[in-house]
């Protein structure tokens, strides 16, 4: 049974800016998200907070970083250099490369997630990045938190399915109607259902529904 497109959650919203971020976020794919341009600017930081970590990152293979391949010393002040010549070449840097990325909001949002604001992250100076840590210090902890609940039911999925695969090759290497092979098929249904638990709580969560 294949997976149809998710589907709003059920759980009601109302017409905010948070609300809304969160609906295309749950619906629209990163690539779609980079293409209708939703990672940029004031609506793609409201985006990008709703998105996990692993979206964030596949949002940034999609960067100026990645495409145009910049010297990456420019998002940096070099040792010894002045105050005032840094804050301008980082002027620069922001118009030439951030403010035309296509992802900077989602750029900016994995530096917050991984408490790495040195340089120079999705158009915003460090002074900004460490300023929005300290603001917003609760919500970070929370995305935080779904970002490795999120990484531990993907652990539990893949063992759930390495799991089934070897009890197959168990039952594909046990002879005849044996006793040790009729408990491997009861192992593998068991195996079987464990799984089919996991991925469906996490197309639950996801918004996801099966396909009719």
């Amino acid at each position: 049974m294949m997976a149809a497109h998710p589907q709003t959650p059920a759980r009601a919203r109302g017409i905010t800016e948070d609300g809304i971020a969160q609906d295309l976020a749950d619906t629209e794919s990163i690539d779609d998200l980079i293409a209708g341009g939703y990672l940029a600017g004031h609506d793609g930081r409201l985006i990008a907070q709703q998105l996990r970590a692993p979206q964030l990152r596949r949002a940034i293979t999609h960067s100026v970083c990645h495409t145009v391949q910049p010297n990456v010393d420019n998002f940096y002040q070099e040792d010894g250099e002045p105050d005032a010549d840094w804050q301008q070449r980082r002027a620069r840097t922001v118009r030439d490369h951030c403010n035309v990325c296509p992802v900077r909001a989602a750029c900016a949002e994995l530096a917050l997630r991984d408490d790495d604001t040195v340089g120079v992250r999705g158009g915003l100076a460090q002074e900004e990045l460490d300023s929005r840590l300290v603001a917003e210090t609760t919500r970070l902890k929370r995305a935080r938190a779904a970002d490795e609940r999120a990484a531990e039911g993907q652990r539990a999925r893949i063992a759930a399915g390495a799991e089934l695969q070897r009890l197959a090759g168990q039952y594909l290497g046990t002879p005849g109607k044996s006793e040790k092979r009729l408990e491997n098929i009861e192992n593998i249904r068991k195996a079987s259902r464990h799984r089919a638990v996991l991925v469906a709580a996490h197309r639950r969560a996801a918004g996801w529904t099966a396909a009719a």
